[in-house]
Formats: structure tokens, sequence, C-alpha cells
């Protein structure tokens, strides 16, 4: 049976009206796993994109004073070397650097900014930092003997405060005094993160200490980047039992909050894609199967003479079926095939050129990000197949009420 369908199908022994079916069908799959293919690659890279840009930010996972979690200002936690050697010996731990946080304000003779200063020092992983300057350089903290008087800030920022890289800008600290200091602008970076470029600049972790007269081992916490994202799970359980009910040596408790409990809403609008995907999947897989059911159904009534003629040679249901399911499934075929070039060529023009762009305020990126998910890619193609072929084996069940003596003279 698979080779009279082969026949047929290679032979071009299909009609006129069904060889139309079969076109408009092939369409219909090819135009299905083409959006299928586009939507899973697309919002797997965004997703990616987004989590690791904040993950650079902040970290995967913090180790932070318990405190910290139930207030907004700053609290600090003992972080010590041997606490940083102890981290990064967990598996799955990549790196660890630590930071401080303090709160003021910059001004210009223009205008002025409420902002955190965040402290880092020579643990500091900057390459994220670097690859999205706008301008200038990034200093390197904690490396000489004295405090940076540098600061790195975001572009957003240096239009509102109508600076420029190298000039110098005051900043205000209030603590029950009044306190300023000096700082010089060595560099502007734009990471599209709109709640961390709004209120975040980098400086000095020892200038940030000082400035919230914490002592040399006490930081606002440490910032634990992973091998692999999926590895969170299992590695904030190791941290959750190291630093269980663990006091430091100034009396204060750790805790050990994920990015996406830092950041919920971000994760949750993430997340919030994935429903939207399944139901593109489905939407899509079921315009295919009625695609091709229908082309299926032309096929075998323009073919009624051929299905009472091999009847008559002793053909039966069951053989004629799956004649034509053997003909649907090379149709299917032929529609991913040409539905998965046009999309992977289409999704590498843009992962080449990022031809279509995005708004920064909005989407955090600005180019659509292209993610290529091998398996999930070949499970589409697989799920998609198998459904339109088993759909297929209704509207087969019509050979069986095609008698073969009124067929024969069928026109």
């Amino acid at each position: 049976m698979y080779f009279v369908a082969k026949r047929i199908y290679h032979g071009g022994e299909v009609g006129r009206a069904s060889a139309s079916a079969v076109r408009i069908a092939t369409a219909g799959v090819a135009v299905g796993i083409l959006v299928m293919i586009i939507s899973i690659c697309v919002t797997i890279g965004f997703q990616r994109e987004i989590k690791g840009r904040v993950a650079s930010l902040v970290g995967h996972i913090q180790v932070v004073n318990s405190e910290t979690l139930y207030r907004n200002t700053p609290a600090p936690i003992e972080v010590s070397d041997s606490l940083c050697q102890e981290i990064s010996s967990l598996p799955g731990v990549a790196h660890v650097q630590r930071f401080a946080l303090c709160m003021g304000m910059l001004k210009t003779d223009n205008a002025f900014r409420g902002i955190y200063f965040r402290g880092v020092d020579s643990t500091f992983e900057s390459s994220f930092l670097a690859d999205n300057l706008v301008s200038g350089s990034v200093p390197s903290f904690g490396l000489g003997d004295t405090p940076s008087d540098s600061i790195l800030i975001s572009a957003s920022m240096a239009s509102v405060l109508q600076i420029e890289v190298g000039q110098k800008v005051y900043a205000y600290f209030f603590d029950k005094t009044l306190r300023a200091r000096r700082f010089i602008v060595s560099g502007v970076f734009q990471t599209n993160m709109a709640d961390f470029d709004g209120k975040m600049c980098y400086a000095d972790v020892r200038t940030v200490q000082r400035l919230s007269k914490w002592e040399a081992d006490q930081y606002s916490g440490a910032e634990i980047m992973l091998d692999d994202f999926n590895a969170m799970d299992s590695v904030s359980a190791n941290l959750s039992a190291m630093f269980f009910m663990r006091e430091d040596a100034y009396g204060q408790y750790y805790a050990t909050p994920r990015v996406d409990e830092l950041f919920p809403q971000v994760f949750s609008w993430l997340t919030l894609l994935d429903t939207n995907v399944v139901a593109i999947l489905i939407l899509m897989i079921c315009v295919a199967s009625v695609t091709m059911v229908s082309g299926l159904l032309i096929i075998i009534l323009e073919r009624t003479r051929f299905i009472g003629v091999m009847k008559a040679m002793g053909a039966t249901n069951r053989q004629l079926r799956s004649v034509f399911l053997y003909l649907s499934a090379m149709i299917v075929m032929r529609g991913l095939f040409y539905g998965n070039a046009v999309a992977l060529l289409l999704l590498l023009i843009q992962k080449m050129t990022g031809i279509i762009a995005l708004a920064p305020e909005s989407y955090y990126l600005s180019q659509v990000p292209v993610y290529f998910p091998v398996w999930s890619i070949a499970l589409v193609n697989v799920v998609t197949l198998v459904v339109c072929v088993l759909v297929l084996v209704i509207p087969t069940h019509v050979v069986s009420r095609i008698h073969p003596a009124r067929s024969i003279r069928f026109e």
C-alpha cells in the first residue's frame, strides 16, 4: 500500500481538484509549523535573554541580611573571604561577588535624582556592564590603595542630570547629618532594564562602606552566579541549608533570596509567555489538521473510481485506508519541510541582522531575540506529524462506504 501511495504522490495522479487541495493542505501545514517554530524560538530566546540580563545585574541568588527582606534601607551582613570560598565550593556555582548598597542623591546645577549607590570591588564581574556601555569605561573598583571616586551611571540618569563622561557630580547622603561627596563620571551604561537603570549607579565598595559606617567585612550581601539557570533550585536548596539560622559576627541572620523572588513581576510576565505559546501551538496544529482533513476528503472523492477498481481486485477497506494515510503523511511531511526551511531562514536572518527592532522601554531589549532549541523544534515537528495523521484516520473511513460496482461507473 505504501508503494501505491508513493506512485500516486510522485506520479502526480491526483486529479485537478485534488491537486489544488494538496497544495492548500501543504500550505496549511507549512504555515502552521512556521508560526509554531518562530513562536518557540522567539519566546525561548526572549526568556533566556531577559533572565540572563537580570541575573547579570543582581546574580541568580543573593546572600543578604534577613532584615533586608522586610525593609527598604540596606542592612549589613558579614561576607568574609572564607564565606565566599565556602559558597564557591557548592556544585553549580560559577562566581561569587560582594556588593554594598546605600541611598543618596546625585545633584547637578540643572537637576537632581535619588539613587542607590551599588558598591563593588575587585570580585565584580564587569563583562555585562562593559558590553552595555554607551560611553566611557568601567573603572577597576577596589584595586587601588584609596577608594575610587569614579562612578558609573545609566544613560537615562545622565540624560536627566544632563551630565557626560568625565564631568564631576556631587552626591548627598542623609544619615542624621547631611554629607556631600564629589564623584567623577567614568562611564555611562544602558541595560534597558528601566527599574535598574533609573535608580542604580556603580561605585567603589569601600566608598559605600565608609558612607554607611560599616566595618571592612560588612556588605549588603553577596551575589551568586550559576553555571546554569536551571540549577537554581538545587543550589538554592544547598544555600538555604548552609545558612539556616546562621549568625554572622555581629549577630545578624542570613537570607538567600533568588532572582525570581527579587523580581517577581518580571518572571511572572515571562511565565505568562509560555501560556501564549501553548495557545499558538494548539491553534496552529488545529489549522494544519483541518486543512489536511479537507484536502484528504477531496482526494478520496476524486479517486472514487480508483477505489472501486482496487476493491474489485481484492483490496480491503483497511488496505485502501492505509494508502490514503501514507499519502497524507507524505503531504504533511512536505509541508513540514517547507515550513521548517522558511522559519529557520527567517530566524537566522533576524539573529544575524536584528532587522526587527523592539522598544527597549517596553520589552527590555532593542531587537527580537532568537534561540534555536533543537529538541523543542524536533518535538513540535513530530507531534504535528503524529496529530495530523491520527486526525486523518477518521475521514479515511469514507473509503468503506464506496461500492465497487457503483464507483467504477462514477464520473
